[in-house]
């Protein structure tokens, strides 16, 4: 994997700078960027995040993930088929998307739906959501069906930071191709 440091600059890095290593978490995070296997994605990871790559019956998981002590959490998980499958256009995509979302619901039971959307990134369509999750949680996931991989990318924490910069860059990051 290519990883490439991006450092900050300008008043907001000297700050940090000076007010040394005895700063509260809250410190702004140093950004990596990551390229998926094949240089099928590229997105940007803070600094300390784990990668896992995982062999299934039917293909592949890679799994980006970065947990703050603060309980927020930044996932992007690649799973890749072992043959290349056919991907719907159209309205039977958006009807994959929604079963798709459907799906990855289930894993947060009890939860309330938000919003949702159709998103584009570059070349593909994709489905956007934010959940209500019991205990004042939210969790913010995209979606993107492809013919060599489904894609999740999925923030979630306290509801307080749902609008942080840290889930905004992390979201606005990916690339794909």
């Amino acid at each position: 994997m290519h990883r490439r440091r991006f450092m900050m600059t300008g008043a907001a890095g000297g700050a940090v700078g000076l007010l040394g290593a005895s700063t509260p978490a809250r410190a702004e995070a140093v950004w990596v960027a990551v390229s998926g296997p094949g240089n099928r994605y590229r997105l940007k990871m803070p600094l300390g995040y784990r990668y896992l790559q995982v062999p299934t019956h039917n293909g592949t998981l890679n799994s980006y993930v970065y947990m703050l002590p603060d309980k927020l959490t930044l996932e992007l998980l690649d799973v890749v088929p072992a043959t290349p499958h056919p991907v719907p256009s159209g309205t039977a995509l958006a009807t994959a998307l929604e079963q798709a979302q459907a799906g990855m619901m289930k894993s947060w039971p009890g939860s309330t739906l938000r919003e949702q959307r159709q998103i584009e990134t570059g070349p593909l369509t994709g489905r956007e959501f934010v959940l209500a999750v019991a205990g004042d949680r939210f969790v913010r996931a995209r979606l993107y069906l492809t013919p060599q991989a489904v894609y999740s990318q999925i923030a979630q924490g306290s509801t307080s930071r749902l609008g942080s910069p840290l889930v905004s860059q992390f979201f606005d990051s990916l690339r794909f191709g």
